[in-house]
C-alpha cells in the first residue's frame, strides 16, 4: 500500500498518525511480553515502565495525530510557535508528557508489582480526557466544516472514532484481550483510502504537487475565510533554457529548482511550505505562517537565488524569473478571482526589471480592461468591425489641411464604437493589437488611395500609429510596400507615429526598418515627447519629419512661466533643425491658445475637430475650404 512520497500536508499527517498507532502497537507488546514472562531482574520493572510509558505517549500521540490529520484534510494549519497553535494542540499532550514523568517518581498513572501485573493509578483517567478531548475536537471540525469535506472523507474518519472507542472499551472490559491497537490498524487502513491518489495531485515529472491539489488547498482556505500566502515564483526563459540546452537537460534544470523551492522554506527560515506546480512555468508556494516579514524575507532569498548559476551536468544555467506575493484576503476574495489576477501578472512578467515585482503596484482593474480589449480586438478582427476615423489637423497657416490622424475603433457585442487612445499602455504588445494596426494601416492607404485617385503627388495624407512590437519585425518593410502595392497606394502619403518611448528604446532591428522606410518616401512622427525618454540624437538620425508634444507640456506651460520657457524652447529648438511641431490632445479653448502662442506648427484634438468616418472626412474637408 505504499504510494510516491511527496510533501503534502495530508500525507505528512497519515505518516504521523501510522507512527505513533505503529510505536504504540510495538510498546503494548513488548510489555504485554514482559507481564507475561516476570524476570528476577534489578532492571526488570524499569524497563516494564519505560514501555508502558512510552505506550501510554504513543497511544495519546495517536489521538493528537487523528487531529492533526482532519486539520490537513481541511488545510488547517496553526503555527507551532503560536499561543493558539500550542493552546489548542500541544498543550493537552504537554499535559500528558509530564504526567508520565511525575508517574515515573510517583505512580499517580499506572504501576507494576513485582510479579510484572499492571495497575492503574487514581489520576488515569487524565489521559483519558486529553484524548477525548483531541477525538471531540477532531469531531467538532467534520461537522462545522462538513460542506468543504467528501461525504466518503468524513464517513471514513468519523468510523475511526467509533473503532477506536469500541477497542478500548472491550480492552478495559477485557483486559487479557489485547484488540485495542487492532482496532486503531483497521482504523488508519480506512483513513489511507481517503489520501488522493498521486496520480490525480502529482506532478510526477518534477515529483512536486501539482496545479489540483493547490487549487483544493486553495478553495478550502479561501471557503474557511482563512488568512495565508502564496510565493508565485516564474521561470521565464524556460523555452530557451531548453531550445538551447535541449528538452531533457532543461527538464534537470527545473527539477534542481523544484528540489530548492521544496526546501527553501524550512531549511532558511523553519517555516512549514508546500510547493506546487501552477503552471508550466510558474511554482506557487504556499507558506503555514502568519509572519509576513519571515515570508517576504523567503520570497527576497528565493529571488536572490534564482538568479544565481544553476548547476547542471556540468553546465551553469542562467534562469530569468520573478517573484511576487498574493495574500489573502488582501489581494483576491475567491480562487477564481486568484487565477486570474495570477495569469495576468505571468502574461508580462519578463517585461518587468525587478526580481521581485510588487503585486500592490498594480491596478488589476485596469490590466482586466486592457485584456478585454485585446480579446475585443480579437472578435472585431476577426469579423473585420473595426471602424477606421480620420482627425483632421489644424494648421496656423491654413486652419484645415488634407493631413489627417487615422484612428481606430472597436465594436462591443451590440454594436456601440469604443474609441481605443490612451486605453492601451505603451508597454502592452500583444500580437493582436499588432494585427490591429496592420488593418488600420491597410484601410488608411486603401482611402488615400481612393481620395488621391492615383496622383502620386495627391493633396489627401494620413498618420498611422505603430507599436514597437510591429516595427521591430524583421518583415515589417516588406510588409509596408506588400500593403502599399496592394491598396494602390504611395508610401509617401502615409506617414508612421512612433511615441517616444519607442523611438528611444527601439532595438537595432526597429530602427533598420525605420531608416528604410525613407526609401519609399515614408517619414516618421515622433508622437507624445515630453512624456518619456527623449533621445535628441536618435531623432536626428531617423527620418523624423514631425514631433507632437504631449499634452502635459501644454498643462504645465499653462501652470508656470518657467515651464512656458521650457516648452519654448522645445518648439524653437525643432523649428531650427527644420522638424514641424505638433501640439496633441486639445480638448480646451486654453490648450489651443497656449499651442498657438508656443508657435506649433499643427494642433490636433476633440475640441477642434473629433474623429470622422472616412466617408464624411472628405466631404467635411471639402465644404470647409467651399465656405472659405
Amino acid at each position: 500500500m505504499s504510494r510516491r512520497r511527496v510533501p503534502a500536508y495530508r500525507q505528512r499527517a497519515f505518516t504521523l498518525l501510522f507512527l505513533t498507532v505503529f510505536l504504540s502497537t510495538a510498546f503494548e507488546r513488548v510489555e504485554t511480553y514482559l507481564q507475561i514472562n516476570p524476570i528476577d531482574a534489578s532492571w526488570y520493572n524499569t524497563l516494564e515502565m519505560i514501555m508502558g510509558s512510552l505506550f501510554f505517549l504513543a497511544h495519546l500521540g495517536s489521538a493528537f495525530a487523528y487531529l492533526f490529520y482532519i486539520m490537513s484534510v481541511l488545510d488547517i494549519y496553526y503555527p507551532v510557535r503560536s499561543l493558539k497553535g500550542f493552546l489548542l494542540l500541544r498543550l493537552g499532550y504537554a499535559i500528558g508528557f509530564f504526567a508520565i514523568i511525575i508517574n515515573f517518581f510517583s505512580p499517580i498513572l499506572f504501576y507494576y508489582s513485582p510479579d510484572g501485573a499492571y495497575h492503574r493509578g487514581r489520576f488515569l483517567y487524565i489521559f483519558y480526557v486529553i484524548a477525548s478531548y483531541y477525538i471531540f475536537y477532531g469531531i467538532v471540525l467534520i461537522f462545522k466544516y462538513k460542506h468543504l469535506m467528501r461525504l466518503k472523507t468524513a464517513v471514513i474518519i468519523t468510523s475511526y472514532i467509533l473503532l477506536v472507542y469500541a477497542g478500548i472499551i472491550l480492552q478495559y472490559l477485557y483486559p487479557t484481550f489485547l484488540i485495542e491497537n487492532f482496532f486503531n490498524t483497521i482504523s488508519i487502513t480506512f483513513i489511507f483510502i481517503t489520501l488522493q491518489n498521486p496520480s490525480e495531485m502529482v506532478d510526477e515529472t518534477l515529483n512536486i504537487l501539482n496545479r489540483k491539489a493547490f487549487m483544493e488547498g486553495l478553495d478550502l482556505k479561501t471557503k474557511r475565510n482563512s488568512k495565508h500566502n502564496t510565493i508565485f515564483v516564474t521561470i521565464d526563459n524556460v523555452r530557451a533554457i531548453s531550445s538551447e540546452i535541449g528538452y531533457m537537460k532543461g527538464l534537470g534544470v527545473l527539477k534542481r529548482i523544484a528540489k530548492y523551492l521544496k526546501n527553501v522554506g524550512f531549511k532558511e527560515f523553519g517555516l512549514t511550505t508546500y510547493t506546487y506546480r501552477y503552471s508550466e512555468y510558474v511554482f506557487a508556494i504556499t507558506v503555514h505562517s502568519d509572519d509576513e516579514a519571515k515570508v517576504k524575507a523567503l520570497m527576497y532569498k528565493i529571488s536572490y537565488r534564482l538568479h544565481e548559476p544553476w548547476k547542471h551536468d556540468g553546465m551553469a544555467i542562467r534562469v530569468s524569473g520573478h517573484c511576487f506575493l498574493m495574500s489573502y484576503p488582501r489581494h483576491y476574495f475567491s480562487s477564481a478571482e486568484l487565477i486570474t489576477k495570477v495569469d495576468l501578472v505571468t502574461e508580462d512578467i519578463a517585461e518587468i526589471h525587478s526580481p521581485v515585482f510588487d503585486i500592490d503596484s498594480i491596478n488589476f482593474i485596469q490590466l482586466k480592461k486592457e485584456r478585454d480589449y485585446d480579446n475585443l480586438a480579437r472578435d472585431n478582427l476577426e469579423a473585420k468591425k473595426i471602424v477606421i476615423k480620420f482627425q483632421p489637423f489644424l494648421s496656423k497657416i491654413y486652419k484645415i489641411n488634407y493631413n489627417a490622424d487615422v484612428v481606430g475603433y472597436l465594436r462591443d457585442e451590440v454594436g456601440n464604437e469604443i474609441d481605443m487612445r490612451g486605453r492601451i499602455p505603451e508597454r502592452t504588445v500583444t500580437q493582436t493589437l499588432m494585427d490591429a494596426d496592420e488593418y488600420v494601416f491597410r484601410r488608411a492607404c486603401r482611402a488615400l488611395a481612393f481620395w488621391n485617385a492615383g496622383d502620386k503627388n495627391g493633396k489627401y495624407r494620413a498618420v498611422v500609429a505603430m507599436s514597437q512590437g510591429e516595427i521591430s519585425k524583421t518583415d515589417f518593410v516588406k510588409r509596408v510596400k506588400r500593403i502599399l502595392r496592394e491598396e494602390k497606394a504611395d508610401g509617401s502619403w502615409v506617414s508612421i507615429k512612433l511615441t517616444e518611448t519607442t523611438l528611444t528604446t527601439m532595438n537595432t532591428i526597429a530602427e533598420r526598418n525605420i531608416k528604410m522606410l525613407k526609401d519609399i518616401g515614408c517619414y516618421i512622427i515622433v508622437d507624445k515627447f515630453g512624456s518619456g525618454y527623449g533621445d535628441l540624437e536618435k531623432i536626428l538620425s531617423l527620418p523624423v519629419m514631425q514631433v507632437n508634444i504631449d499634452s502635459s507640456v501644454l498643462r504645465a506651460a499653462a501652470e508656470s512661466e518657467d515651464m512656458k520657457k521650457v516648452a519654448q524652447g522645445i518648439v524653437n529648438l525643432f523649428h531650427d533643425i527644420s522638424i514641424f511641431v505638433c501640439a496633441t490632445d486639445i480638448m480646451t479653448k486654453y490648450d489651443m491658445e497656449m499651442a498657438e502662442s508656443l508657435g506649433c506648427d499643427y494642433l490636433i484634438g476633440d475640441y477642434l475637430c473629433a474623429p470622422i468616418k472616412d466617408s464624411s472626412y472628405v466631404n467635411f474637408i471639402d465644404a470647409y475650404f467651399d465656405e472659405g
